[in-house]
């Protein structure tokens, strides 16, 4: 035992509902968005847990792999530019592309259902820009 970590990750689950209340005790959806309490509630099938947590899994083993191939200073680079690059500030109510990411994950080659599908422009929830800003900034 050389304190290598393993290759396999586990599964951490959520206990949360994920519902935040507001001013009265209630959820505020002009403020929070619709509540979605099914996203949080537990898995109804056995892939469901693995299919959840695949994308942070599998980042886990890369960056295990990455260090037991190369040295440690290649998972503390690649992670260090990942959290620069989530950190470019944005308004909070604009959501980030997420190509720099891509581009440093090498998943930018690869089309798949966010692609398409998930566009912001055909997102349902329709955000009030001065009132995110107020929430954001504790005015509110």
């Amino acid at each position: 035992n050389f304190e290598i970590p393993s290759l396999k990750s586990g599964f951490e689950e959520k206990n949360d509902l994920g519902i935040r209340s507001g001013n009265f005790g209630v959820h505020d959806s002009f403020q929070f968005g619709l509540a979605k309490v099914k996203n949080n509630l537990e898995p109804c099938h056995p892939l469901e847990m693995s299919e959840k947590y695949y994308a942070a899994n599998e980042e886990k083993t890369q960056m295990n792999i990455l260090r037991n191939t190369q040295g440690l200073h290649a998972p503390i680079k690649l992670a260090a530019e990942l959290r620069a690059t989530r950190a470019v500030g944005r308004l909070p109510f604009l959501e980030s592309s997420g190509l720099s990411a891509a581009t440093l994950k090498s998943s930018d080659d690869f089309i798949d259902f966010t692609d398409i599908l998930n566009l912001p422009d055909q997102d349902e929830r329709f955000f009030v820009p001065h009132v995110v800003m107020e929430n954001h900034l504790g005015v509110l």
